[in-house]
């Protein structure tokens, strides 16, 4: 009989200690997912459907402005831009839910216009648009910036939102999401394995846009920000700081063009060197700033570039007589697999 009770309370004991060992960890990995303040040396916390190669963009419309999500999983993802003011609510908002991303790991805030930061507030604060509850978006990781400070409301709100999380990022910072790498190119003027520097010479917001290089599988993607090619209404010209990013990178599969089309943009030596297939242009309809720029546009067709606008921009629709442009009026959605490319 003792014998038996003894092996009763063995039993008993391995069963509580396991139910115990199950309780411990499930709060362990609740607490890690989701974290109150940004720590780049935090560990990943990937579920197994976040083994998925598959990569999706979604360059979401927000009209004059800016915003890219991309993603490996709902749990992996980051967010470069947010758009202008109201745009993180009524556009970038919606498109997370959508795909059940609830954080973020990254949030990338490529320069500090407005119409690039304006909606980040409004996406930190989240679906509830009040700071500090339980449907906030965290970005766990980190908000990656320029760093420095900027004049003007908008970027007083970004700081005040961002403040706790905010990390200064430069050429050659790197990260994964997914199976795919992502590389700081070009940060404050500076570019990778390039001695130039600039200052003093027309260095203006611009500029000084973060510009990443997304790599998985064979496939790259080149997200340029607002940065600058050389281009300008003379006397006043820009940097050329795309021809050397260009002789950086080499070939692409995917571009998101500079400065939503611009003439300070998409110079011919960083078309032909880079070479994309796609080419996306994020801008809204009706805009005072000529943007797409009816060169840059041409220089991509000659170069056999396929192009798609989230919005028309300032000409109308028919303007677009070539094929190979494609005004979609909404967000634009890319998949990659295995180095195989999809527009959703």
């Amino acid at each position: 009989m003792a014998t038996r009770l003894h092996i009763v309370f063995y039993m008993r004991s391995i069963f509580f200690i396991i139910i115990s060992l199950i309780l411990t960890s499930c709060s362990s990995f609740q607490d890690l997912q989701i974290s109150d303040k940004a720590d780049p040396d935090a560990p990943e916390i990937l579920l197994s459907n976040d083994l998925n190669k598959k990569l999706t963009f979604k360059f979401i419309d927000v009209g004059q402005g800016d915003s890219t999500l991309i993603y490996a999983s709902p749990n992996d993802a980051i967010l470069i831009d947010a758009g202008p003011p109201e745009a993180g609510k009524n556009k970038v908002l919606p498109i997370l839910m959508e795909n059940h991303i609830n954080n973020l790991r990254y949030i990338i805030a490529t320069h500090y216009h407005s119409d690039h930061i304006g909606g980040i507030p409004e996406v930190i604060r989240g679906p509830d648009d009040i700071a500090g509850t339980s449907d906030d978006i965290i970005p766990t990781k980190g908000v990656l910036d320029r760093g420095g400070d900027y004049e003007g409301s908008v970027y007083d709100a970004y700081q005040e939102s961002t403040k706790d999380y905010r990390i200064t990022v430069y050429p050659g910072y790197s990260f994964n999401i997914g199976t795919a790498s992502v590389e700081v190119v070009a940060a404050n003027t500076q570019v990778v394995n390039s001695e130039q520097t600039y200052e003093d010479l027309n260095v203006d917001e611009n500029s000084l846009s973060i510009v990443l290089l997304v790599e998985q599988d064979g496939f790259r993607y080149l997200h340029a920000s607002d940065i600058t090619g050389g281009g300008g209404d003379p006397p006043y010209q820009t940097l050329d700081l795309e021809t050397p990013i260009a002789e950086y990178v080499g070939d692409i599969d995917v571009l998101r063009v500079a400065h939503h089309g611009s003439k300070t943009s998409s110079n011919k030596d960083f078309i032909d060197i880079t070479d994309p297939e796609i080419a996306i242009i994020s801008l809204g309809d009706d805009n005072d700033y000529g943007h797409p720029d009816t060169d840059v546009i041409e220089s991509f067709l000659d170069n056999d570039t396929e192009l798609y606008l989230t919005e028309a921009g300032w000409m109308d629709d028919e303007f677009y007589l070539d094929d190979a442009v494609n005004v979609e009026n909404g967000t634009i959605s890319i998949s990659v697999l295995d180095g195989d490319l999809t527009i959703e």
